[in-house]
C-alpha cells in the first residue's frame, strides 16, 4: 500500500479494525459483589469483567479500570480507527489521529492520564539530559478520582474519556471544521464493547455528533461512526534500535538527538523491525542457523475462504529463505487463527493478523501497526485483503501479461491462477508489514533480454523485489516461451532481511552495528538487484510505478505491443452468453490506464536524471542527467504512442456495445495530462538547468520544444487532414503554451538555501521562476512559428474542418501574442 516516503512515519501506514466484531475473547463473567460507591459510579451484580492488562468492569453506560500500581509509570500507546461510519467520513480502519503514547500515574491521590513525547532524546548520562526532559514534560490528558483502592491497585471511572467530548479519542479539528460540528451528542454516545488482554485493551464506542454539514444523511444533522481504541503495553525494556540508512530504506522512527557529539541537535531515525533474537546466541556467533526466541507468527483471518488459506500461508513462509541470510531458522509462519479457543482473539496485540474483508475495495494493505517510538521495534503487524483485489489483479494480469497467458483470457480464471497472484499479493504485503516501503529501483535492476527468458525469470522473477510496485512482467511476448508470470520474494528482498534483521551480539550499540552495516552496504552498491529507489518523483524513468526492465523505451514499446493484442479480443475473452458488456468495459477501461502507465514512465526521461543514493564516501554523484540521444529516443516514443490517434483502441464494433458516446474525450484526457506533464514547469525547469550546466551535450528546452511542436503540429508541414483526436490534442498544446507565458507564477516559499528541516523549511530551491527564464522567450518563438506555419497552411487549405480550427488557432494566437506585448 505505500505509502510520499522520504520520511516515513509508522502512523501513516494502513488499517487494522476494518470489519465489526471480533474473533474469541478473554476472561468474561459477571461480577458477583457489588461495591457502594458514589451515584454513577457504581458497579453492579449485571457488570462485565474483563481481566488483563487493566481488569475492565462495564455497565451499559459505564466503564471502569482498576489499575496495577505495577504498571503506573510504563509507556503505553493508544490509537483509536473508525471501525465503521458513514459514507464521505474515511472508512473502516482509517485512524482518527496518530498513534500517542502514554502513562497513567498516580499524584494527590488521583490517577492521572499522561501524555508522552519521545521526539527529543539524549543519553542518561549526558549533562543534557535534564535539559531534554524538561523540553518532553508530559500533558496531563485527564484526571480521575480514585473510586476505590487496594495495595496494590486502584479503581477509577473512565466513562468520560471515551464518551465524553475528548479529542484525543474523538473527531479531530480538521473534521470538526469540515462538517461544523457543534458538540458531542452523549445521549446518542455508547459503548458497544470493552476487552482486556494481556498486553492491550480494547474499547469500542459508537459516537454521534451534532454537523450543521454531515458528509453524507444531511438531513439528519448527524454523525455517527463507530470506534474501536486500543491500548497497548510496550516493553518494559526496549529493544536496541537500527539505525535508518536511505540505501536499504525502511519505514521508520525519528527522534531529535541533543546527547550526540555533533555541535547541533541530530535527527536519528530508527527503523521499523520485529525483535528478532537468537535462541542459541553462541551457534549464532559461530555462523549457524539457530531459531529466534520469539518467531514472526501471522494469524489468517477464520473468514478467509478455504481455498485461498494454503496461498495465503505460502505467501508469508516464502520468507523463510530470506530469514536465512540473517542467521534466523524458522523465523516466520503463517498459522490459522485456532477457532475453537476462547482464549485467542484477533484483537488481541500478542498477535499479528492477515484480515479478509468482505468490502469492494478493490485492494490490500499492512503495515507495522504498532510500534514503539523508542526504539522501532514492531510490536503488532496487520494485513487486510479486501475481497475484491481479486478483481484488480485480474485487470492488471490481462493487461499486462494477456496476450502470453491464457489462463487470464476469460473473466474466471482458475482456483491455482487466482491462489497464485493472491499468493504474491501477500508476500508483497508482507514486505510492509515487515517494514519494508516500495522499492521501484528493484524493478528495472533486470535487462530486457533477462525479462524475456523462461531460464532467468524462473529463477529470478520479473523484478529484484516483491514490494516493487509493478505487478506482472509485460516485457515478455508471446513467441517468448514459458516466461514466469507470477512474482515471488527477490534478491533484494533477501539482502533487505539480512541488513535489517541480522543480529550483532558482540555490538554494544546501534552506532557500532552501523560501521559493520555500512561496510555491507559498499560491498553491495553496484548490484542493481541491491539497490533502493523511493520511486516519488517524476524525473527519474527507472522508479516510476509499474516500470520494468532497465531500457524504458524498449519496455513501453514492448507493453504497448501487448496492448495492441489484446483489445480486438476483449469481446471474445471477456463475454459472457447471457449478461451485458459491464465486464467487458471494465477491462477495456484498463487499456487506457495501462497505456497512461507506460507513457508515463517515457515522459520521466524528459529533463530527466538517474537517482542513486549515495553516502559521502561513495564513489560518483546521486544524480545523473540522461543523456541528450535518450531523451530525444524518449521523445520519439512519445510521438508515435502517446501524441498519435491510438486507433487501436477505436474499435466500433466494440465500443458500440457498452456506450454510445466517450472515446472522444477520455482518449483527450489522456493525452492531455501526458502533454501537460510533459510541459509542466519543473519539468521545463529541469531542462534549462541541463543546457545551463552540460551546454551543447544537453537535450535543452528549445530543442525539445521544437520536437513536441513537430510532432503535434506534423500535419502542417505537408497539409494533411487533422483528425479529431490531433485538433483536441493541437488545442491541449495551445492551451499549456498560454498558461506558461500567462499564468504560471513562482510562489517562492523559502529563500534559495534556505535547507533547515528543523524549522520545516525543506526545500533546498524555491519554486520555479518561469517568467524570468528563458522559457518565455522560447515559448514566444514556438508561437511565431507556429503562427507562420498555419498561415502557409490555410493558403492551400480547403478542408472545412481543418480551416476552421487553423483559422480558430491563428486568432488564438494573435491573442496570446498581443498580451504578451
Amino acid at each position: 500500500m505505500y505509502f510520499p516516503f522520504k520520511l516515513f512515519s509508522p502512523v501513516s501506514f494502513f488499517l487494522l479494525f476494518s470489519i465489526g466484531i471480533f474473533t474469541g475473547c478473554t476472561t468474561s463473567q459477571q461480577v458477583n459483589d457489588t461495591a457502594n460507591l458514589n451515584s454513577g459510579n457504581s458497579i453492579s451484580s449485571e457488570s462485565s469483567l474483563s481481566e488483563g492488562l487493566f481488569s475492565v468492569y462495564q455497565t451499559e453506560e459505564q466503564l471502569f479500570y482498576e489499575i496495577p500500581d505495577s504498571l503506573l509509570g510504563r509507556d503505553m500507546i493508544i490509537m483509536s480507527r473508525i471501525a465503521k461510519t458513514a459514507q464521505g467520513l474515511g472508512w473502516g480502519g482509517d485512524r482518527l489521529a496518530p498513534q500517542q503514547v502514554v502513562r497513567w500515574e498516580k499524584k494527590n491521590g488521583r490517577i492521572l492520564l499522561r501524555g508522552v513525547s519521545y521526539d527529543n532524546s539524549s543519553s542518561q548520562d549526558k549533562p543534557i539530559y535534564q535539559a531534554v526532559q524538561n523540553s518532553n514534560f508530559p500533558t496531563v490528558i485527564a484526571a480521575f478520582d480514585i473510586l476505590e483502592s487496594t495495595d496494590d491497585r486502584s479503581r477509577i471511572n473512565v466513562t468520560d474519556l471515551y464518551l465524553g467530548d475528548t479529542k484525543i479519542f474523538g473527531l479531530q479539528n480538521r473534521h470538526r471544521a469540515e462538517y461544523r460540528v457543534s458538540r458531542l451528542d452523549r445521549n446518542r454516545s455508547f459503548f458497544e464493547f470493552s476487552k482486556s488482554f494481556p498486553t492491550n485493551i480494547e474499547i469500542r464506542t459508537v459516537l454521534t455528533y451534532e454537523a450543521a454539514e454531515p458528509p453524507s444523511q444531511e438531513r439528519t444533522g448527524s454523525i455517527s461512526l463507530e470506534v474501536n481504541h486500543s491500548m497497548i503495553l510496550l516493553p518494559k525494556e526496549p529493544m536496541r534500535p537500527r539505525l535508518y540508512d536511505e540505501r536499504v530504506a525502511m519505514i521508520n522512527v525519528s527522534q531529535t538527538d541533543y546527547g550526540d557529539d555533533a555541535q547541533f541537535s541530530k535527527v536519528k531515525r530508527y527503523v521499523t523491525r520485529f525483535r528478532l533474537e537468537p535462541k542459541d546466541p553462541e551457534a549464532y556467533k559461530r555462523g549457524e542457523l539457530v531459531e529466534p526466541v520469539k518467531p514472526i507468527v501471522f494469524y489468517i483471518d477464520p473468514a478467509t475462504p478455504e481455498k485461498w488459506r494454503p496461498y495465503f500461508i505460502e505467501g508469508v513462509n516464502q520468507w523463510k529463505e530470506a530469514f536465512e541470510a540473517a542467521g534466523f531458522k524458522n523465523a516466520i509462519r503463517a498459522e490459522m487463527a485456532p477457532e475453537d479457543d476462547p482464549e485467542f482473539s484477533m484483537l488481541d496485540a500478542r498477535y499479528s493478523v492477515i484480515r479478509y474483508v468482505a468490502n469492494p475495495i478493490h485492494s490490500a494493505n499492512a503495515g507495522p501497526d504498532v510500534v514503539d517510538p523508542r526504539s522501532g521495534e514492531t510490536i503488532r503487524a496487520h494485513m487486510n485483503m479486501y475481497h475484491n483485489i481479486m478483481k484488480r489483479i485480474h485487470w492488471l494480469s490481462l493487461s499486462q501479461t494477456g496476450p502470453r497467458n491464457p489462463a487470464v483470457q476469460k473473466l474466471t480464471v482458475s482456483t491455482e491462477e487466482m491462489g497464485n497472484y493472491l499468493q504474491y499479493v501477500v508476500s508483497h504485503e508482507m514486505a510492509h508489514a515487515l517494514g519494508y516501503p516500495h522499492n521501484q529501483r528493484a524493478n528495472t535492476a533486470y535487462s530486457i533480454e533477462d525479462l524475456r527468458s523462461p531460464e532467468f525469470t524462473n529463477t529470478y522473477g520479473n523484478s529484484a523485489s516483491v514490494v516493487g510496485r509493478t505487478r506482472y512482467n509485460y516485457v515478455a511476448q508471446p513467441e517468448d516461451g514459458d516466461v514466469r508470470v507470477h512474482r515471488s520474494v527477490g534478491e533484494y528482498d533477501v539482502w533487505a532481511i539480512k541488513w535489517a534483521y541480522t543480529a550483532f551480539p558482540e555490538a554494544s550499540s546501534a552506532e557500532e552495528e552501523k560501521e559493520i552495516l555500512d561496510e555491507w552496504v559498499l560491498e553491495n552498491a553496484d548490484d542493481p538487484a541491491r539497490q533502493f529507489g523511493y520511486g516519488n518523483d517524476d524525473f527519474d524513468p527507472t522508479q516510476i510505478t509499474e516500470s520494468i526492465g532497465d531500457d524504458w523505451v524498449r519496455a513501453s514499446e514492448l507493453g504497448m505491443k501487448n496492448l495492441h493484442r489484446i483489445v480486438p479480443n476483449l469481446v471474445d475473452w471477456m463475454g459472457v452468453e447471457g449478461e451485458n458488456y459491464d465486464e467487458v468495459m471494465m477491462r477495456y477501461m484498463q487499456m487506457y490506464m495501462q497505456w497512461g502507465r507506460l507513457t508515463e514512465r517515457v515522459i520521466a526521461a524528459i529533463g530527466g536524471y538517474i537517482e542513486e543514493l549515495k553516502t559521502y564516501g561513495q564513489p560518483g554523484v546521486v544524480y545523473t542527467e540522461i543523456s541528450r540521444e535518450e531523451q530525444k529516443r524518449s521523445m520519439d516514443f512519445l510521438s508515435e504512442h502517446l501524441f498519435e490517434t491510438p486507433e487501436w483502441l477505436i474499435d466500433k464494433d466494440l465500443l458500440r456495445r457498452f456506450e454510445h458516446v466517450g472515446v472522444v474525450e477520455r482518449i483527450r484526457w489522456f493525452q492531455t495530462s501526458g502533454l501537460n506533464a510533459l510541459l509542466s514547469p519543473h519539468r521545463l525547469e529541469r531542462l534549462v538547468e541541463q543546457h545551463a550546466v552540460l551546454g551543447e551535450e544537453a537535450y535543452g528546452p528549445a530543442e525539445m520544444l521544437d520536437d513536441l511542436r513537430n510532432s503535434i503540429w506534423k500535419e502542417l508541414n505537408n497539409n494533411s487532414e487533422i483528425d479529431t483526436y490531433r485538433r483536441n490534442l493541437q488545442n491541449a498544446w495551445l492551451d499549456q503554451v498560454a498558461y506558461l507565458l500567462l499564468e504560471a507564477k513562482a510562489e517562492a516559499r523559502n529563500p534559495p538555501g534556505d535547507y533547515r528541516p528543523e524549522y520545516g523549511n525543506e526545500e533546498l530551491r524555491t519554486d520555479f521562476h518561469i517568467q524570468q527564464s528563458d522559457l518565455r522567450a522560447l515559448l514566444f518563438e514556438q508561437l511565431d512559428i507556429l503562427k507562420n506555419d498555419i498561415e502557409s497552411t490555410l493558403r492551400t487549405s480547403n478542408e472545412r474542418y481543418n480551416k476552421a480550427h487553423l483559422n480558430f488557432v491563428l486568432h488564438r494566437v494573435d491573442q496570446i501574442l498581443a498580451e504578451i506585448s
